[in-house]
Parts: C-alpha cells; structure tokens; sequence
C-alpha cells in the first residue's frame, strides 16, 4: 500500500465553463474565468511520468490500495467533501481518482482567483493530510 505512488501521479483539472476565459494580463499565459461564469463539465485524469514521458496508468495501477481508511475528507478549493471507501476499508487508486474528481465538482465553484472560478491552480499535486485529519489537494499552476 502506498499513498507515495498516488501522490507521484501527474495529471491536470480539465473545467469547462460556462464562458471563455479571459487573460489576467499581457504577455502572461495565466486565464482567468469571468464573474458569471459556471462549471459545465469537470474531470481529472492522472498519468504517470517514466522515462521522460506520460503515459496512462495500468488496470493494475488503478486497482493498488493506496489508502487504508473507510471514510475520506477531502478538501480542495471549497469545503471538504466526505468519500466513503467502496468497500468500506479501503482506497483504491481509482477510488481517490474518482473522490478528486467529485469533490472538485462539488467545491470548485467556491474557490475565487482573480474574480472567479480558478481555472489556474490545476495541475495535481498529490494530497495531504492536515492536523484536523481533512485530506487536503493540492494543485499547483
């Protein structure tokens, strides 16, 4: 079992909204949604990164325990969210994958980055267990 294995996981927040995204500034890669703005579709892949490459994770790899635990809080740009393990004992890399993915659907409409929703902050950067026990994400730009 091994949480180091899904937190070595790439993989990028995909959000579709409601509008386009706009430029924070001249000569900056970084979006930013409008005001109005909402979430139409959401979803999270993770990859793996081997031998200067990504590539899609193996039947196997999705199936590894990588969390004992029967309850998850989750937590990523809004309130944390409450996961129950499949089988009530424990997580699955699929199982976290599919919690990331929901939460965020949840919750992503309460963050606020530069007016709105934040579109930026979405490449996974594992997840974290703060003191309260809330599994926090991480998602770095």
């Amino acid at each position: 079992m091994s949480l180091e294995f899904f937190n070595g996981l790439s993989g990028t927040l995909s959000i579709e909204l409601s509008e386009p995204t706009e430029d924070i500034a001249a000569n900056l890669s970084n979006q930013r949604a409008k005001s109005t703005a909402e979430i139409k579709e959401l979803s999270f892949t993770p990859e793996v990164f081997q031998d200067d490459s990504f590539r899609d994770l193996t039947a196997e790899e999705f199936e590894r325990v990588v969390l004992e635990s029967a309850v998850l809080n989750l937590q990523g740009e809004g309130e944390p969210v409450a996961h129950r393990a499949p089988n009530g004992k424990w997580f699955t890399v699929r199982d976290l994958v599919a919690a990331v993915a929901e939460t965020e659907r949840r919750t992503r409409a309460q963050s606020q980055w530069f007016g709105g929703i934040d579109v930026h902050h979405v490449f996974f950067e594992g997840i974290d267990q703060d003191e309260d026990g809330t599994w926090r994400i991480l998602w770095g730009s």
